[in-house]
């Protein structure tokens, strides 16, 4: 139902007071219950999360290559992109492109990289390698291959004493392509994705080489860093014809005694099968044998997929552990993983696989990963299945391992495809049950056979973490002859009923950060809990391993009752333990708020006339845009039966101004609700589906006085679908991209727009944006208007978008909460004067009560 209201202080108290009442009530019912109840604390405890519960910073280097440089790892990728970490799991981004200002590894990229700029026409380098030579220098591998006029690529070589440079060109090392006499793409080597290494005897090694003519290793003088004399592009040691094979990277491991050549085979997009395959050499030149013994260099290849497809022991694809029942709804999965390194800790003698990947319903957005490596019986490596954690080795006990197990089977095509997880269970017998059928059996340390479906595999246990279950977890790894990959991970499901616990109810306020500490439960002293949010506000947090519930209310959030539930597991691999804690959250805001509120479900009281004169609820158009079109928008069309409004495109373009006179771009006014121009608000659409939207192609929301003095956010199409904010004035945009890819609209978008505290803030999918250059030009103007747009510049190929919802929320300067009352609620979490937020008590005992601690302006939970 569309509505129009403005929330009053008292209603909204009362509506409060009588929720407080009702769930006051529940808890006395439960009694004490099982769990314990902490107060509420106004500052987060400085505490170090315990050592078994991980944490993760993560940064996004396309292609890292591996090198540890002290104590820190780093990994250097394509666009000048670099990124480091002192343990593997929480990275800190050094360099994100090639342009000044971010920082770059090249204080002036153009000028100094001409000679390859010059060559290629490319305006970005790609999959870079950095090693340390004999002088104690860092010799920084860049490369960069293009078609731009010509199929050209263009190695060469930098040098600096830091390892974060800044790095000074040594000048090229080779080129291919177009242009060299008697170049042949099919046969000669493309010269990109270089990777450096020294062999048992101390000899420096390349690597390099991308689909064209294959793959290719050179030796290397150790002191120059460049190419021995002589050797022409090198070693050929597999690929050809433009099979679609690149990125290689070869380890020595003194343990098996094998050289190992990683690739990555398909294309690196979301959709295009990019997976990891690994061959090993008892020689760093070669040659390479997979594990069904074919030598690569003789295997005959070409572009099509089905030719190298047999090849490789193929690591990992795309895939994703489907959560099985009573486990946590969330499923993340990786898409084309690869352009992979690899890194033995010379302490601990672990291995260490490093690459870039894509994910499940995140588009072309990327990150580091790491998963540890494992060798088999037969010196084959296996990759664990979950990211590396900081686990040590652990000796799993033989009775623990039986149970069910989510299995995935990394097949050898190279597909877009997702292969999601089966469930099995090895039984105690030794038998393989489920939706694959075998035995296993466990072999000396910590080895696993196991047959499916007539096919053996050899491989290892492990105790990993499972991040999404938020539970360290069984697991194994193991591989075919075929060199087909299986892994397991043992589901996280508690044989005992789940145990719920009802806390008090809590309040927030606008503007303040909210937190307070949840309970442990009661049971074993050394049992260690993670704490994982189920339900809650959108922005809200909880710590996985200290439980502290962190948020910090919207103006969008004032006046909600929200349910907050947090599921509470203990992390042993061997006994799961649920608890689920659950308590109701009313926000609160310090003035009364203005809401309007539209969800298409019926025709609404006023407001802009569709195609068949249904009322909208929208009130207004952008000034500037509509003034051809007639009272019934031919272009708008409501849908109570969907609960959508539809809305038709045009061919127009705020860029430019062109067309925006037949646009319809229906709204509100924000004067109509009360704002002067210095107010807060926030403004926020919902959308259905977005489908067949093409190149430039834009959706979203705008806040503005006119077509000529506007900011907007939603999406734009370039080669996919991109997160978008710009601010336009007098028909240019400014300010604009602020995500780029990884948006997927296919299940909709949700975009808002919000000034609070004089800031303005943009948020699309969750992916929010705090501008730098601030929309200025609107500050002040009271006459603003809201509204939703679709717009096709370059193509008159209409489309429909369906609007699910649309809000806006806005403060005004009336008092809603005394001072006193937001000072309960930012130190106590309530508005009541109960309890230990009573005006006589002293929660701190420092013989000063709450109300001379307001008064005074001082800490009620901290003795002064």
């Amino acid at each position: 139902m569309s509505s129009l209201s403005s929330l009053g202080g008292e209603e909204l108290r009362s509506q409060f007071s009588r929720l407080s009442r009702t769930l006051s009530s529940a808890s006395l019912a439960l009694g004490c219950g099982l769990l314990g109840l902490s107060g509420f604390v106004s500052q987060v405890d400085a505490k170090q999360p315990p050592q078994d519960i991980p944490t993760y910073s993560n940064v996004s280097v396309h292609d890292p290559s591996v090198i540890k440089a002290g104590d820190r790892y780093y990994v250097f990728g394509s666009h000048g992109a670099s990124a480091w970490s002192e343990d593997l799991l929480n990275w800190t981004q050094v360099a994100s492109t090639v342009n000044a200002g971010n920082p770059p590894h090249f204080d002036t990229f153009q000028s100094e990289l001409s000679e390859l700029i010059d060559w290629t026409a490319a305006g970005t380098l790609w999959a870079a390698d950095v090693i340390q030579l004999e002088d104690g220098r860092f010799y920084y591998y860049y490369n960069v291959w293009t078609d731009y006029e010509g199929y050209r690529s263009y190695m060469g070589l930098a040098v600096a004493d830091e390892i974060e440079g800044p790095y000074t060109d040594l000048g090229e090392i080779m080129r291919a392509g177009t242009g060299v006499p008697g170049f042949n793409p099919s046969v000669d080597p493309n010269t990109i994705d270089p990777a450096l290494f020294y062999d048992e005897e101390g000899r420096l090694w390349m690597t390099y080489g991308s689909y064209s003519g294959g793959i290719y290793i050179l030796e290397m003088d150790p002191v120059s860093g460049m190419p021995l004399d002589g050797q022409g592009w090198g070693t050929f040691l597999m690929g050809g014809d433009h099979a679609r094979m690149e990125g290689p990277f070869i380890e020595y491991n003194p343990e098996t005694g094998y050289y190992y050549l990683f690739l990555s085979f398909g294309g690196l997009g979301a959709a295009d099968g990019y997976n990891m395959r690994v061959f090993r050499s008892e020689n760093p030149d070669g040659p390479y044998y997979d594990p069904q013994g074919t030598n690569m260099t003789e295997a005959e290849v070409e572009w099509d997929f089905s030719t190298i497809e047999p090849h490789g022991l193929k690591l990992a694809g795309n895939w994703q552990f489907l959560p099985e029942e009573g486990e946590l709804a969330e499923s993340t999965g990786y898409l084309s993983p690869g352009h992979n390194s690899v890194i033995r800790d010379p302490d601990t003698g672990n291995w260490y696989n490093i690459f870039h990947t894509r994910f499940v319903g995140r588009g072309e957005a990327h990150e580091v990963r790491v998963h540890e490596l494992y060798f088999n019986e037969e010196g084959w490596p296996v990759m664990a299945p979950h990211r590396y954690a900081g686990e040590e080795t652990a000796h799993e006990r033989r009775s623990d391992v039986p149970g069910d197990y989510k299995l995935i089977l990394h097949e050898k095509e190279i597909s877009g495809a997702v292969s999601p997880s089966l469930l099995i269970t090895l039984q105690p017998n030794g038998k393989v049950t489920g939706e694959a059928s075998g035995k296993w059996k466990r072999r000396p340390g910590d080895r696993i056979e196991i047959e499916l479906e007539g096919e053996r595999y050899l491989g290892v246990f492990s105790t990993e973490w499972d991040d999404e279950q938020a539970a360290w977890v069984y697991c194994f790894s193991a591989h075919s002859d075929q060199g087909v990959s299986i892994w397991g991970s043992k589901t996280v499901v508690s044989e005992r009923p789940t145990e719920y616990q009802l806390l008090q109810e809590r309040s927030a306020l606008f503007g303040y950060d909210f937190s307070f500490q949840l309970p442990q439960p009661k049971g074993n002293p050394h049992s260690v809990y993670s704490y994982t949010l189920e339900e809650g506000p959108t922005g809200m947090s909880v710590d996985r391993a200290t439980g502290y519930v962190n948020w910090r209310p919207t103006l969008t959030d004032a006046g909600q009752v929200y349910t907050v539930t947090v599921r509470v597991m203990n992390t042993a691999p061997d006994n799961p333990i649920e608890y689920l804690y659950t308590f109701d959250l009313a926000t609160y805001a310090p003035t009364t708020v203005e809401r309007v509120s539209l969800d298409f479900d019926s025709e609404a009281a006023g407001g802009l006339l569709d195609v068949d004169g249904a009322a909208t609820g929208f009130t207004h158009r952008l000034p500037g845009t509509g003034g051809d079109l007639p009272e019934l928008d031919p272009l708008v069309e409501l849908d109570t039966s969907a609960g959508a409004l539809k809305v038709q495109t045009t061919t127009s373009d705020f860029f430019g101004g062109a067309g925006l006179a037949g646009a319809s771009m229906p709204g509100v006014s924000l004067a109509g609700l009360g704002f002067g121009g210095e107010g807060d608000f926030a403004i926020s659409v919902s959308f259905l589906p977005l489908v067949g939207l093409e190149l430039i192609d834009q959706v979203g929301l705008y806040v503005g006085t006119s077509k000529d003095a506007l900011t907007r956010a939603g999406t734009i199409v370039f080669a996919a679908p991109e997160y978008f904010a710009t601010h336009s004035q007098n028909a240019v945009d400014h300010s604009g991209r602020f995500a780029g890819f990884g948006l997927d609209v296919s299940d909709g978008m949700d975009v808002t727009i919000a000034r609070e505290n004089g800031q303005w803030g943009y948020a699309v999918d969750g992916v929010s944006w705090a501008p730098t250059t601030q929309p200025g030009f609107l500050e002040g103007e009271a006459d603003l208007y809201a509204g939703v747009f679709g717009i096709t510049p370059l193509n008159g190929n209409s489309k429909t978008i369906g609007v699910d919802a649309f809000s806006v929320v806005l403060a005004t300067d009336q008092p809603w909460l005394s001072a006193f009352e937001q000072w309960r609620v930012i130190h106590f979490a309530q508005l009541e004067a109960t309890g230990i937020a009573a005006n006589g008590a002293d929660p701190d005992k420092d013989k000063r009560t709450n109300e001379q601690e307001f008064e005074d302006g001082t800490d009620p939970l901290l003795a002064d």
